[in-house]
């Protein structure tokens, strides 16, 4: 949503700059009124349109997976590792933070729609206000419009087919035959509508304020259109240009829906009664616009998107796909994702959208991809049968350091001390307090020996350190679990990496072929059920081991990667 607002705003800002620069100042007054509604509509719509891209694509096809990592060490034959990944347990607490339970983006989809709420009682009441104006005044019908009298100090104004006019003016020397003409041809020609559209428009869209800019150019064109009617009636500028400078020194009353008489009477509204532009300077104008609008197209459309080209929007405003992935986050730990709550669909349609290097920011989820995505579909459909959790690295418990704890630490000679990777000499830790810091890891170093001492490695990480890496960091897979109504559970890494060693003495890095896809349709069909418990010799080239709860007991199973 956010994308598509910046990308539509962008748009409507563009285009409104081209008016001002170009459009504004030439006699072009009915395509200029054309020219400002179909750029808010184009501008709108052009982010869900499928045009031919004349960006490059920037992405890279090269795939650069980065995972939790399962070693196992082989030597003298192969066989599998002793150590086994626990299967995580869904049921057990995890750290909540602020806002877990509820998103940013359900606080400012609630902001949202109070504003969209608070514009469209603001529209109704302004429609209502009118309503009794007509209601109250006496109404006299017209061949093409409606005459409202009313016992207020207005100037005319017009709304629709009613034109508002203080009931003594009226009844004692009358309309002038200029003024009149000038209200008339807002009415025939329906200007109205447009503001009505641009008012809809400004309440969907209260946050864009570009909207507004747009009203007043709207607006102020429809008195260049009604003056050019003036004028090409009565042939006569001087005398209706002195007309519209007495009629502006009287009280002023305006309605926000109306097209006032008196509305932007500035030196540039006099000017152009006078401004002529020649049929050769119109056409190329217009002529010169079409590439504008085909560079905009392409630029903003929905295909354009698709070839993922660098973003201009900086990373955090990227947040799209995010939504998605927080949309279906367990309730219970924002480290957690439910396949079940995820829309697969709409969260594709925003992964594709995204760079290789804007993948490689956010929340890591190469489900996606077309070779697992199937696979995925069908789990997601087959939620009473098997429900999947992603289960993201959660960051470590924060420690509490005593006192007496820090007091051994400052009183040893032997200890070398890193504060949030960045080496200090000890005498500097007593620039700190135990409160400043989230994590610590001791280890011995070098054992005491003959007249030498034991000496320790002290590592810290501050409070600010603790965000940086771990809170606000990108999210990276770390197990798969299947749960079935059975009870029982299945898990496998997220990627697994065996370690040979070759008959040389060399090590070498083998991955599981097709091993992703191929644990998802295990996990789909609980093809490993009646398995027998396989912790013994294995050849990893053909298939991989799944951790498996059954009956209460852990265990692990080996699936054929074939």
């Amino acid at each position: 949503m956010i994308s598509y607002l910046l990308n539509s705003g962008i748009c409507l800002s563009l285009l409104l700059l081209i008016y001002h620069l170009v459009l504004r100042k030439e006699n072009m007054f009915v395509f200029n009124r054309y020219f400002l509604l179909v750029s808010l509509a184009f501008s709108l719509f052009v982010p869900f349109i499928s045009l031919p891209s004349f960006f490059p694509p920037l992405r890279s096809s090269e795939q650069y997976p980065i995972a939790e990592i399962q070693h196992v060490i082989l030597n003298n034959g192969i066989q599998s590792s002793n150590e086994v990944v626990p299967v995580l347990d869904l049921q057990s607490n995890i750290q909540q933070e602020v806002f877990s339970g509820v998103g940013w983006y359900e606080v400012l989809g609630l902001v949202y729609m109070v504003g969209v709420l608070f514009f469209l009682v603001r529209f109704m009441i302004q429609i209502l206000g009118l309503k009794k104006l007509i209601k109250n005044g006496v109404v006299i019908s017209k061949e093409k419009y409606k005459l409202v009298l009313l016992d207020l100090e207005i100037m005319p104004f017009t709304f629709l087919n009613y034109l508002f006019v203080n009931q003594k003016t009226y009844c004692g020397q009358g309309l002038e035959p200029g003024i009149l003409q000038h209200e008339l041809t807002h009415i025939l020609e329906k200007h109205s509508v447009d503001i009505l559209y641009v008012e809809l428009l400004k309440i969907v869209f209260w946050v864009n304020p570009v909207f507004y800019f747009y009203k007043k150019a709207i607006q102020l064109n429809h008195e260049f259109l009604a003056d050019r009617e003036v004028i090409a009636g009565t042939n006569d500028v001087l005398q209706y240009q002195k007309l519209l400078i007495s009629k502006v020194l009287g009280e002023e009353f305006v309605y926000n829906l109306s097209s006032p008489i008196n509305y932007s009477v500035t030196k540039n509204r006099l000017i152009m009664m006078r401004k002529t532009t020649s049929k050769r300077r119109s056409l190329l104008l217009k002529v010169g616009l079409i590439p504008v609008m085909v560079f905009l197209g392409a630029a903003f459309s929905q295909s354009a998107a698709n070839q993922n080209k660098t973003s201009i929007f900086p990373d955090f405003l990227v947040k799209d796909f995010e939504s998605y992935i927080n949309e279906a986050l367990s309730k219970e730990s924002k480290y957690i994702l439910e396949l079940e709550k995820l829309d697969i669909k709409g969260a594709k349609a925003a992964y594709d959208q995204l760079s290789q290097e804007e993948k490689e920011k956010l929340t890591e989820f190469p489900f996606l991809e077309d070779d697992v995505i199937e696979t995925f579909y069908k789990l997601q459909n087959a939620k009473d049968s098997v429900l999947i959790r992603i289960n993201f690295s959660s960051p470590p418990e924060k420690k509490h350091v005593n006192l007496e704890t820090w007091q051994n630490w400052l009183n040893t000679k032997n200890l070398e001390v890193t504060v949030d990777g960045n080496q200090i000499e000890r005498p500097s830790l007593e620039k700190f307090s135990p409160s400043d810091f989230a994590l610590f890891e001791v280890r011995g170093t070098e054992k005491k020996k003959f007249l030498k001492k034991e000496k320790f490695s002290l590592k810290l990480t501050t409070h600010d350190h603790y965000q940086e890496k771990y809170i606000l960091a990108r999210k990276k897979i770390h197990t798969i679990t299947a749960g079935y109504p059975d009870g029982n559970e299945a898990e496998v890494p997220y990627y697994i990496k065996y370690i040979l060693l070759l008959p040389n003495g060399e090590l070498d890095q083998y991955y599981p072929a097709n091993y992703l896809n191929r644990a998802l349709e295990s996990m789909l069909t609980y093809e490993f059920e009646n398995y027998p418990k396989k912790n013994a010799i294995m050849d990893i080239r053909k298939s991989f081991g799944i951790n498996v709860i059954r009956n209460g007991k852990k265990e692990m199973v080996v699936v054929s990667n074939e």
